[in-house]
């Protein structure tokens, strides 16, 4: 008896302990800020710690409201870290920036939170920043944030984003767009010119004309893009369709489902797969080192020929005027040269060395 009231007092003690760990105070502010502003100008956003709203009005002005919100176990604590939380907006007619400040603990001075604020004076799970920003639908708009998400809608102005540890939406059609992405995911409808950075994150994007995309250790996924430059590290890509496609692979692996124009690739310890080729004109030029190449070559009348140094060359039987001649014994230097189908357009040039080329008739 005396064991069993022993383990239920243990029990209790646990149980009230958790629920004092659990408790946390709460306390926020709310700022709001209305100016004119038109198309013409041009608004910075800084943030870190919370999420970036931005969404476009056909109004001339811009309207900010920062929420701010902190939490601790005891309620004097949390207040007294709210009340050093500043939010700094400077305007113009022209620019507009938004931006906070925390005051030093000890002092009268402020720390911005970006590069001298002391990491261990606060946890980041205790504060939560937030904007939301309404704006004229084209002012030029810069972003960073840091630790938050990005959502950006209605507005279609040219842009400049730097996010880490968070993810972007923009659900709208862009004509411009230079984001940064690193531990996060970029969501994107359209965007006319695109130049993109994903660094351990990812890519969901339905269309862009002109995009040069520079990605690591991160996943892509695009249904439709005219001209692509690709500089791809460590990356698993999917293209659904594309037109023109020119970079480099590095250990990393390329599906193209359609492919409608020309591809000019340099690939090292990587895959490609082309599923489908559209155009009777195409040229794809590929220099490989110890990479797989699988292109399906049904209804695609082209030239072929590949240089390989102690690489593998599989061609249907359907191919004819095969000619395979030895240039180097000692390096194992082999070109070969064939045709497949009539009155053939389409070209396609491999060279490097190692590496397996299979083209097949899917």
């Amino acid at each position: 008896m005396d064991i069993l009231c022993k383990k239920l007092m243990l029990f209790a003690l646990a149980l009230a302990l958790g629920f004092t760990a659990i408790a946390q105070e709460k306390v926020s502010k709310e700022i709001k800020e209305t100016y004119p502003f038109n198309n013409s100008g041009e608004l910075h956003v800084e943030n870190k710690y919370g999420n970036i709203h931005i969404y476009g009005w056909i109004k001339d002005e811009v309207s900010i409201t920062v929420n701010i919100t902190v939490t601790d176990k005891k309620r004097e604590n949390a207040k007294e870290f709210l009340n050093r939380i500043t939010p700094v907006i400077r305007h113009s007619d022209k620019f507009i920036s938004v931006n906070y400040e925390i005051a030093d603990k000890n002092s009268g001075f402020f720390s911005n939170l970006f590069e001298k604020a002391n990491p261990f004076d606060f946890d980041r799970g205790n504060v939560q920043i937030d904007y939301k920003v309404y704006v004229p639908q084209k002012v030029e708009l810069e972003i960073i944030n840091t630790f938050g998400d990005v959502f950006i809608e209605d507005w279609v102005g040219v842009l400049m984003a730097d996010v880490q540890h968070g993810d972007m939406w923009m659900s709208d059609n862009l004509n411009k767009a230079d984001v940064t992405i690193k531990y996060g995911k970029l969501r994107a409808k359209n965007i006319n010119y695109a130049n993109i950075d994903i660094k351990n994150g990812g890519l969901d994007m339905d269309h862009a004309n002109t995009m040069r995309l520079n990605t690591s250790g991160s996943t892509i996924d695009v249904q439709l893009v005219e001209s692509l430059e690709l500089y791809s590290n460590k990356d698993e890509v999917d293209i659904k369709e594309i037109g023109t496609l020119y970079g480099n692979l590095k250990f990393s692996k390329l599906r193209i489902h359609r492919l409608k124009k020309d591809i000019d690739l340099n690939l090292k310890i990587s895959d490609l797969w082309v599923e489908r080729i559209l155009t009777p004109s195409s040229r794809i030029s590929l220099d490989q080192e110890s990479s797989e190449v699988n292109i399906n070559i049904f209804n695609f009348p082209h030239e072929f020929s590949a240089t390989l140094e102690e690489g593998l060359v599989r061609l249907p039987k359907t191919f004819h005027n095969v000619d395979s001649k030895m240039l180097d014994k000692g390096k194992k230097l082999r070109e070969i040269k064939a045709s497949y189908g009539k009155n053939g357009k389409g070209k396609i040039t491999i060279s490097g060395k190692k590496g397996v080329v299979l083209l097949k008739e899917i």
